[in-house]
């Protein structure tokens, strides 16, 4: 019979955060010319600035995904579907990050990385539902854990909030997105993420 392999999952996961990360970097265009304050070098250096931006974005969302994983055990149906849906969307953040390097003033562009930034945090809230549900039937929680995991389940809730907050922002002031994003919960989480089940 059929089984799905946790294994394989993992190993899907991390090939495409790996592409990711390594589309990001051949976004970026090789200035021209020798002088510094020219427009292929300022440009050049708004690329890297992007760059680095969407890298600690990425390998972010990396890191809270395989501690999310650690502990499971079994892979359903569900599971793979979420995951998928949250990994295309995070895939588009390469090609999000360029278009917002070719305008940061655009509040259309800033607008709709916004949008798809709110889009793969839902799919990481439901996830970490998901398998929160899956673990309290195959474990013995103590008051402490549970608390601890509500408690760890509401900051990802909050980076969807952030995300709404960030396609807001964008009609105000293109700018305004990634400063916001940049502010994402998550930042903080890394403080607690060992304690995570």
């Amino acid at each position: 019979m059929f089984k799905n392999s946790r294994e394989r999952f993992m190993a899907f996961s991390d090939g495409v955060f790996a592409v990711i990360l390594t589309v990001l970097v051949l976004e970026i265009r090789l200035p021209k010319g020798d002088q510094l304050l020219s427009t292929s070098w300022l440009t050049f250096a708004y690329a890297i600035l992007i760059y680095i931006a969407g890298f600690s974005l990425v390998s972010t969302y990396w890191f809270f995904h395989q501690k999310l994983f650690s502990h499971v055990q079994h892979i359903n149906g569900k599971l793979i579907v979420l995951n998928f849906y949250f990994l295309f969307f995070i895939s588009l953040m390469p090609v999000l990050t360029q278009l917002i390097a070719m305008d940061p003033l655009s509040k259309f562009r800033s607008f709709i990385y916004g949008l798809v930034y709110f889009i793969f945090n839902i799919y990481l809230w439901w996830l970490f539902q998901v398998v929160d549900r899956m673990l309290r039937q195959t474990q013995t929680w103590s008051d402490a854990a549970l608390t601890e995991t509500n408690r760890q389940i509401k900051v990802v809730r909050n980076t969807v909030i952030v995300g709404v907050i960030a396609c807001f922002s964008a009609l105000i002031w293109a700018p305004l997105t990634p400063l916001i994003l940049a502010l994402s919960p998550l930042k903080k989480f890394g403080t607690m993420i060992p304690n995570f089940y």
